[in-house]
């Protein structure tokens, strides 16, 4: 079967503001898309809405923070009013803290599994009972790491968040087997966003390399399902498969 178009679908897109997330959401729009920004930050979210416009395309910025569940509700409610329906949820926001896990602080530890981890939760569970589930589709693109799959150091709060992004992908991929609805991880690993910015400088990929392995995670036909993408420069194939 050909790959399925995105054309007038709806997207809710996390940490859309800025690096990885409004590469996606500029790629979405590109396809057609109808896009739902969201994060903290609203000077960014509406500027990536008013690229979407001036392009021709459709956009709402949410301002959101991923871990507040009133505010989650409040972006899909929002979403829906506007749009109708969210087809698509990439789950991106993410934070990081760059120390050895006995220089962490409880706020540090928290504050990541928080953002990244938890907040991917409660926008799967906003997506799917706001709608997937009653209509048995829907596609959700939770944004992994390297460093969730085999570690660096340094990255204690970072990967074991990402490796929690995994194990609820699998789970939920598998409590949805019976519905159209996917759900997928991207793994990179490092790309070039501000998240990497003191992190020791490695090959890289581009944020707009991601957003075309969602694009393709996305226009799969309704029988085939892509469990994650493990994606990195050719350099870095030997960290993958030590």
């Amino acid at each position: 079967m050909t790959a399925t178009s995105l054309d007038g679908d709806t997207a809710v897109v996390t940490g859309g503001g800025r690096g990885i997330g409004r590469s996606v959401a500029l790629g979405l729009a590109g396809r057609g898309v109808r896009v739902v920004l969201a994060a903290r930050s609203e000077a960014e979210i509406e500027a990536v809405a008013e690229e979407i416009h001036e392009g021709g395309g459709e956009s709402l910025a949410v301002p959101t923070d991923v871990t507040d569940t009133g505010d989650v509700s409040a972006l899909f409610e929002r979403a829906r009013e506007r749009f109708g329906r969210v087809d698509l949820l990439v789950n991106n926001a993410g934070t990081n803290a760059n120390r050895k896990l006995w220089e962490l602080t409880d706020e540090e530890w928290e504050k990541v599994i928080d953002v990244n981890l938890n907040g991917t939760f409660r926008c799967s569970r906003e997506a799917l009972a706001g709608g997937m589930i009653d209509r048995g589709e829907g596609t959700i693109v939770n944004m992994g790491s390297l460093a969730g799959k085999v570690g660096f150091a340094e990255t204690s709060a970072y990967g074991a968040s990402k490796h929690g992004i995994q194990g609820l992908t699998n789970t939920l991929a598998k409590e949805l087997k019976d519905t159209d609805v996917r759900v997928s991880a991207v793994c990179p690993g490092q790309v070039e966003t501000d998240l990497t910015d003191d992190i020791a400088e490695v090959d890289r990929l581009e944020p707009d390399d991601v957003t075309e392995i969602v694009v393709f995670l996305a226009t799969r036909p309704p029988n085939v399902y892509v469990p994650e993408v493990v994606a990195v420069p050719p350099d870095s194939i030997p960290v993958v498969y030590h």
